[in-house]
């Protein structure tokens, strides 16, 4: 074989490798809808009576912040569920908050709790919960109304060079007299800014739009609701995520130390929820709207609970308020609801899950790809404030 032949050999061979491995990574194509495995690899049981929540955990002291769920205690917690200190926070006297829901570990040696006000003021504490400091929330009032969830922080913070920082969400930043949707419709998602940045060396509170800019009601000005998207952070990797509660997309960002950047939009999609963007004037019941987003390792968590279909909510409803109001009627409906999951990695929709491998509410995302479920109550005997850790199963 002549050299000009052989070369022409190996010219011809490379380019078919190199077609064949274009082609081969072309076709690998992840099926967003698949079903991901989880396992259960862990427990811990806090051994109190009343019912409590897990606020947030500190891997590098691997204690858990616990609070009473309806009560007025906060619980500091080993990592084997053993209870280190035992406070009484809510209350006048200057160590308390009249009232507080959130909480979040600020570093290694202090607390951060978000109190229930007309400003939603910010309390610090040591170690020991005396109280340090407050800082002036982001709130006006309460023009847009107060949501609770027992399972979902609003705000992250974190201390960096000395300073705090805190990143979170806030729906009465604005006077909703001010913003009238009968005058104003979709322009509502480009003037509204329900996320806030606070910085203590500046001591002042720089406010930011999450309504995202390719969001489906933005780009086309349409206006189906308030639909407040919920914010959270993974403050290790500087990335965050935003997602809208009504439409099918979510929101990924790098935080630059000042505001949220590089915006990618996820399309996300489950067979048991509606693509179609709902009627604001419909009963919100008959829509999957999200009801939360959690960061666990470096995937994302969109959660949303099932439509109840509407025969059924006309039916219940054609019964009159006092079959409406009747608790077990009301289970009956909530049925309807379950729980379903969509998890992304990267920029992608990666699968989803339909049913947790243990039954509960997912409590904690952490950073090292745990989920914390927080278990359901027993149809017998209740498993008091026992907590199951999991994980996605990965080839």
């Amino acid at each position: 074989m002549s050299k000009s032949a052989f070369l022409s050999s190996i010219i011809l061979l490379g380019t078919l490798l190199f077609s064949c491995s274009e082609k081969s990574s072309e076709s690998i194509k992840i099926d967003p809808n698949q079903e991901l495995q989880f396992e259960v690899y862990d427990s811990i049981m806090v051994d109190v009576l009343e019912n409590v929540v897990l606020l947030d955990y500190q891997a590098d002291l691997d204690q858990y912040l616990v609070k009473e769920q309806r009560g007025e205690k906060v619980l500091l917690v080993d990592g084997k569920g053993k209870i280190i200190q035992d406070v009484k926070l809510v209350g006048e006297g200057p160590n308390q908050i009249q009232f507080f829901l959130e909480g979040r570990f600020l570093g290694k040696d202090r607390f951060i709790f978000k109190e229930i006000s007309g400003t939603m003021d910010f309390h610090v504490f040591d170690k020991d919960f005396q109280k340090l400091e407050k800082i002036n929330g982001p709130a006006k009032g309460f023009g847009a109304g107060i949501f609770i969830s027992f399972f979902r922080q609003s705000f992250t913070p974190w201390i960096e060079n000395g300073e705090i920082f805190i990143l979170g969400e806030e729906v009465n930043t604005y006077n909703p007299g001010d913003m009238d949707p009968g005058k104003i419709g979709g322009g509502f998602y480009s003037q509204v800014k329900t996320g806030f940045f606070y910085n203590s060396n500046q001591d002042s509170i720089n406010y930011l739009s999450l309504y995202p800019e390719a969001w489906v009601p933005r780009s086309t000005n349409r206006w189906i609701g308030q639909s407040f998207p919920f914010l959270s952070l993974d403050v290790e990797r500087k990335k965050a995520v935003v997602l809208p509660p009504i439409g099918n997309q979510l929101f990924l960002y790098d935080f630059d130390g000042n505001s949220l950047i590089n915006e990618t939009a996820v399309a996300l999609s489950h067979p048991d929820r509606d693509l179609e963007i709902p009627d604001p004037e419909r009963d919100n019941r008959l829509y999957s709207s999200f009801s939360d987003v959690k960061f666990f390792g470096e995937h994302q968590l969109a959660m949303f609970y099932t439509a109840i279909p509407e025969d059924v909510l006309m039916e219940f409803q054609s019964k009159g308020e006092d079959y409406a109001r009747s608790p077990e009627n009301q289970k009956d409906l909530a049925g309807y609801r379950k729980p379903r999951y969509m998890v992304v990695k990267g920029n992608q929709q990666i699968g989803i899950l339909n049913e947790l491998p243990v039954e509960g509410s997912v409590n904690l995302g952490l950073s090292d790809g745990t989920l914390i479920v927080k278990a359901a109550d027993g149809e017998v005997e209740r498993d008091y404030n026992l907590f199951y850790k999991i994980r996605m199963l990965e080839d």
